[in-house]
């Protein structure tokens, strides 16, 4: 069967760009061109997957702001609001040289899920003896259409795939996020390119702060192969600055 020509101006697709097309080619094309943003729960996220998976490179990207000085010297009711913070904390970003500021508590509820991640074993269990933020990258055949794919593996262990996500719901919640943020596509494409058991490690990042191991069914990668020949079909129709479509339901 001949290899899908890709007309988006990638010559792969992701996971993410799979899961955009299952919705509609007009979700796919506001992907490709949407600037990202950033949250304090993405932050904590990003902080929480540093430690875990590249603990060594924490100095080369953060730099702590301990601002508990600052504000005490201050006083009010709001001192981070004062030109005085305002001009402190633009110090502290020249000394940062380029490198992203944490405030103190953020590091200290990261350190936390760290640490409870080692006593209960899940560090030396599922990230170490492997390879950090992995791309992974050539044809899979397992579909309706081969097509060229791209994968980041967050920790590429020698007989497993294994990736760490952050969530502030309940852990019993996590099989219905792993389906409404197409996880499943994600954990079908990464096995079809290197043939591992796919895992999923699900770390809380609030109280109780819970972390659990999610292994993956053959339903649940079955359902991933379909929304992936789902996205196939819709890509069928698309076109150079096509950037949205007419959808028809059932009802």
């Amino acid at each position: 069967m001949e290899k899908l020509k890709l007309k988006h101006g990638r010559d792969y697709f992701s996971p993410s760009q799979l899961k955009k097309l299952t919705v509609s080619l007009g979700a796919f094309n506001s992907y490709l061109n949407k600037a990202r943003y950033s949250s304090s729960a993405m932050d904590l996220g990003t902080l929480v997957h540093t430690l875990f998976l590249e603990r060594d490179k924490f100095d080369e990207r953060y730099f702590i702001l301990d601002d508990s000085d600052i504000i005490k010297e201050i006083g009010g009711a709001r001192p981070t609001s004062t030109k005085k913070y305002s001009e402190w904390k633009d110090i502290q970003t020249q000394l940062a040289e380029g490198r992203e500021l944490i405030s103190n508590s953020l590091l200290e509820t990261a350190e936390g899920i760290y640490d409870r991640a080692c006593m209960l074993g899940v560090i030396d269990s599922f990230f170490t003896d492997g390879e950090a933020e992995k791309t992974i990258r050539g044809e899979v055949t397992d579909f309706d259409t081969p097509f060229d794919a791209l994968a980041i593996i967050d920790y590429d262990a020698p007989f497993n795939s294994v990736d760490l996500k952050t969530t502030s719901k309940p852990l019993d919640k996590f099989k219905w996020d792993a389906d409404t943020f197409g996880y499943d596509i994600q954990a079908r494409l990464t096995q079809a390119m290197n043939g591992k058991e796919f895992i999923f490690v699900v770390v809380q990042t609030v109280e109780p702060y819970d972390i659990g191991v999610f292994t993956t069914s053959e339903y649940f990668l079955d359902r991933g192969k379909d929304k992936i020949n789902k996205a196939l079909a819709n890509y069928e129709f698309y076109e150079d600055n096509y950037s949205s479509q007419i959808l028809s339901f059932e009802l």
